[in-house]
């Protein structure tokens, strides 16, 4: 995400109502580009007046970039699901005996969809703004959490994109596990929380809009928008109905604004041409304006595309050719996760390959699968052990995923809640949509004067200290080591993950935490005191840890950790208050307060 708003063209007056019945198509140097790779916007004069009303507006959450889908009319095609595209079975015969053929990509309007996949920046955005305070609470009639075990990288080390932290400052309770995933797609994710997420996105405030124009590599028109929206805190209704067990799914509640892309959305921006494509309809194969599959991007010497943190090397890159995150080439796995073992493919950034759709979306092949919002029966002879009455259609194929996840046939089926079996929900995804309003749009001005939330760039998990609880003595073990915390919570049968719980001081006045290990108990001690340190350092039983982090002195943060003492195990315990109870009905006394946080 960008950390200033882009300018306004001079052309940038363009409404919805002016495409509609035209053929768009969005920016793009002939040879492909990243979204981000376009040119900044002149700036057009305005009224004195306009310019005060800009610098009244709210501060913007999320910076969505959009391509308006033209054409609108536009005919289905008949597949049978995942048979081979080609001309003999595309477009294919209605009475075909598979029993799977389906009419799609025929969309009668114009509408917007991202030109990329959520990320897991933007979804630490949608948690701090909605969970200021880290509660995570299970929402009413879906049952989920926002934010699940799924997320962390101390549980899920391959693919934990986001820690929840236990004691912190309102809206900073999510931070990205590391930086190198903030532009990475969200993993791990399912359509309910993609769909909380949108409601957000409905329900709140587009406080500037930025037009511009690109063409496709096709050499059409299209319009392109980068949205900047204020997130609502209102979750449980807006263009879906979450409040409402009875609710059909995923029915679209409005006719316009924010939405995830139905299935019809999703494949005209990923396959359809106004133009001929060469197989005889309008519909390419693959979602990289081919009918052959694009090169599997590689991390693999001796000339990777992908470096080792997921970020594609654009110089490695041949230019004219198609490049997707597909077919297990991206091996790589986050520095911190201490398994040697080959856990399959990984994500790279968005729009990493720099290989559009005809659209100028990227990356609807490969990366993440993504889920639409068209309901399905659930299929046959699959496990549907919540007995939902409707799955939904996915699309796009995974990184590990073969080329026929890629196909233009290739229409998934997926529970709303993850995939049962497959890798759905590990590596499920999606990205927005936009229905247009032209009445609404036309009066909100460019991002002029706009600036960012505090929101809007999530912090990062540098310099939190994590904490695991030891079942067998019961006392408590801090580290800012992550690997170290990894390895400790993979042993369930001594040690409990508690995750993240605070953050260590960032400006002076922090003092160091010197650490212990009982040698006879197996427990640990830790004090701030210099002189408590150095008796336990001459104390033949207790081995030195040195400085484990730094705290703030006690009394001093907003949250104090106290000190917990067992006399008929020896084992010390620390803990903020929410623990003192636990501790105290277990033969712990409170000693006092050890150091304190925020």
């Amino acid at each position: 995400m960008s950390s200033r708003p882009s300018r306004r063209r001079r052309d940038a007056g363009i409404t919805a109502e002016a495409l509609e019945g035209r053929q768009l198509m969005t920016a793009s140097p002939a040879r492909g580009g990243h979204p981000s790779d376009a040119p900044a916007p002149a700036i057009e004069a305005r009224p004195a007046h306009a310019l005060a009303r800009h610098a009244l507006r709210s501060p913007y959450d999320i910076a969505l970039r959009v391509s308006y889908v033209g054409a609108p009319g536009n005919a289905s095609i008949g597949i049978n699901g995942f048979v081979p595209p080609s001309r003999a079975t595309v477009p294919a015969k209605a009475e075909s005996p598979t029993g799977s053929y389906q009419e799609i990509g025929g969309v009668p309007y114009v509408y917007a969809i991202g030109r990329t996949e959520i990320t897991a920046g933007e979804y630490v955005t949608f948690l701090n703004k909605v969970d200021p305070t880290g509660s995570n609470p299970v929402q009413p009639v879906t049952g989920i959490r926002l934010w699940s075990s799924a997320f962390s990288p101390v549980t899920n080390p391959f693919s934990g994109q986001i820690n929840l932290v236990q004691n912190a400052s309102p809206g900073t309770h999510y931070r990205l596990a590391a930086d190198f995933w903030r532009n990475k797609p969200l993993v791990n994710g399912n359509l309910i929380q993609f769909a909380y997420f949108d409601n957000s996105l409905y329900n709140g405030s587009t406080v500037a809009i930025d037009n511009s124009r690109g063409r496709s590599p096709l050499g059409y028109r299209v319009h392109q928008q980068t949205r900047y929206v204020s997130l609502s805190t209102n979750i449980s209704t807006g263009m879906y109905d979450l409040s409402n067990s009875s609710y059909p799914y995923f029915s679209r509640m409005s006719t316009s604004g924010y939405v995830i892309p139905s299935e019809n959305e999703w494949v005209k921006a990923a396959y359809y041409s106004p133009r001929h494509t060469g197989n005889g309809t309008h519909y390419y194969y693959y979602p990289t304006v081919s009918n052959k599959p694009p090169t599997a991007l590689t991390t693999a010497d001796p000339r990777p595309t992908v470096d080792r943190l997921g970020h594609v090397i654009r110089p490695n890159l041949t230019r004219g050719v198609a490049y997707s995150n597909y077919n297990k080439g991206v091996v790589w796995q986050p520095p911190y996760d201490p398994e040697t073992a080959d856990n399959g493919a990984n994500v790279v950034d968005v729009g990493g390959d720099r290989t559009p759709s005809p659209w100028l979306t990227y990356d609807q092949g490969g990366n993440v699968v993504e889920y639409t919002d068209t309901a399905v029966a659930p299929p046959a002879g699959v496990p549907n052990p919540r007995n939902l009455p409707a799955y939904v259609k996915v699309h796009g194929g995974i990184a590990n995923a073969a080329t026929y996840q890629l196909w233009l046939t290739a229409t998934g089926t997926s529970s709303p809640y993850g995939q049962e079996l497959g890798q759905v929900g590990t590596q499920g995804g999606a990205r927005f949509g936009y229905v247009p309003n032209a009445k609404a749009d036309r009066s909100i001005g460019t991002s002029r004067g706009v600036s960012q939330s505090s929101l809007a760039s999530p912090l990062a998990s540098e310099g939190l200290v994590y904490r695991l609880d030891n079942l067998n003595t019961l006392s408590t073990f801090y580290t800012t080591n992550l690997t170290q915390a990894i390895t400790l919570a993979n042993d369930p049968s001594t040690y409990v993950s508690l995750g993240a719980s605070f953050e260590q001081p960032a400006t002076p006045g922090g003092v160091p935490v010197y650490g212990f290990l009982n040698t006879a108990t197996r427990t640990q001690f830790y004090t701030t005191d210099p002189q408590a340190a150095a008796a336990a350092a001459s104390n033949p039983g207790y081995a030195s840890e040195g400085v484990v982090f730094h705290a703030l002195p006690a009394g001093v943060g907003a949250t104090n950790y106290r000190e917990f003492y067992n006399p008929q195990t020896g084992a010390y315990a620390y803990s903020a208050a929410a623990d003192v109870q636990f501790f105290t009905s277990r033969g712990y006394s409170i000693q006092g307060d050890a150091w304190s946080v925020g």
